[in-house]
């Protein structure tokens, strides 16, 4: 799938399903899996990039393959009114501030769920 039909496809998905801010894709060669937001790869997207298959996903799936991914080194907890993520990233990640507390939010997912696969995300 590529190109019109593959945006057409995901444009049709997301309005169904608007909870759902991520895009879990991979290519016909099924040697990596790879995650992005919605928004984020539909900008980056170029029309003629081949890709097997797609789903679209929210946080709480979002979210399990981060602790999967993980390990136990991510949990996920309540501060105040607000939900956060602790976690120590692994020595070396980049594009990562070093601390242990994070906000729950769709960025930070994706930072942690990269920083732990080295990128690199296989099923």
């Amino acid at each position: 799938m590529q190109g019109y039909e593959l945006i057409k496809k995901i444009d049709t998905d997301r309005r169904e399903h608007p909870e759902r801010m991520f895009i879990k894709w991979w290519r016909n060669e099924e040697d990596f899996i790879d995650f992005d937001l919605v928004t984020r790869f539909m900008d980056g997207y170029a029309y003629g990039t081949e890709i097997s298959g797609f789903e679209l996903i929210g946080m709480d799936e979002m979210w399990r393959a981060v602790e999967s991914r993980s390990k136990g080194k991510a949990t996920r907890t309540k501060s105040g009114d607000d939900w956060v993520v602790r976690w120590t990233p692994p020595e070396g990640a980049e594009d990562v501030d070093f601390k242990t507390e994070y906000p729950y939010t769709p960025e930070t997912l994706l930072k942690v769920l990269d920083a732990e696969t080295g990128d690199n995300y296989v099923d």
